[in-house]
């Protein structure tokens, strides 16, 4: 017998895996599915909480690559990794039907869920896409050369697959500011863990210097006559600006003129 339950799982995508696997083998149907960090108050409704588990999320996992396509099973990943509320129910649905036609659903692009996870997924994929080029590291004192971002996606995993293959012989991190977690990098492995909000980095003896050389030679080498506001804006959102060299002293200047103006 089917229950109908608010489905509450750990935000993690193994945990949303689960949520698919007790649908299917334990006949708990979503009425919505929230992550533990969003869980709002609810009256009178049947509360389901999903164990994550490993191997229940690698046979569902499994399934997606097999009985709908290595596309899809992508597609869902990334669509989870969007920053937009409201998403999993309609990654949800998305599942269920792919199940159900397997390849061809990503062909009903008129059904709202295929559409929103298609969506979903393009403008994860998209940031991800940008990130990897314009994230800006800095040498510590340490030797380890650390970039801050704050993307409004949680692409900070797909970042850092990218850079294990661009620095492969770099110790560095990626620090996700906005979600306070960083990619750590060895030179061999990476791991993403939990970063304390204040936490900071002492920058290597020179690398003002070098700023500050990158920040004259960026604005040396702009004509004055091709400047483009608009297109720049297109290909370069602004809020990734206050994390790069060749942008970072105009924020500082504006946040300082904005601090006096309150004074």
């Amino acid at each position: 017998m089917v229950r109908d339950a608010i489905v509450i799982f750990d935000g993690t995508f193994d945990g949303f895996l689960c949520v698919i696997y007790d649908f299917y083998y334990k006949k708990i149907s979503p009425l919505v599915i929230q992550s533990v960090t969003d869980t709002q108050l609810t009256l009178n409704e049947d509360e389901h909480h999903v164990t994550t588990n490993t191997e229940q999320a690698a046979r569902v996992l499994k399934a997606l690559h097999k009985k709908i396509s290595d596309d899809a099973a992508w597609r869902i990943y990334y669509a989870f990794l969007c920053g937009e509320t409201n998403k999993y129910m309609a990654i949800f649905e998305y599942i269920k039907m792919g199940f159900r036609l397997e390849h061809m659903v990503d062909s009903h692009l008129s059904v709202d869920c295929v559409r929103r996870v298609h969506d979903l997924a393009r403008h994860t994929g998209r940031e991800a896409h940008l990130l990897n080029g314009f994230c800006r590291f800095a040498e510590t004192t340490s030797g380890v050369y650390y970039c801050e971002i704050t993307p409004k996606n949680d692409v900070l995993s797909l970042i850092a697959t990218h850079f294990t293959q661009r620095f492969m012989n770099q110790q560095w991190i990626i620090h996700d500011k906005r979600r306070n977690q960083a990619a750590i990098y060895d030179g061999h492995t990476y791991v993403i863990a939990t970063v304390p909000s204040n936490a900071t980095f002492v920058y290597a003896e020179g690398e003002q210097e070098t700023q500050e050389l990158w920040t004259a030679f960026f604005n040396t080498l702009a004509i004055e006559a091709r400047k483009n506001p608009k297109l720049q804006r297109q290909l370069l959102p602004l809020y990734f600006r206050k994390n790069m060299t060749e942008f970072k002293h105009r924020f500082e200047t504006h946040a300082k003129t904005k601090l006096e103006v309150v004074d």
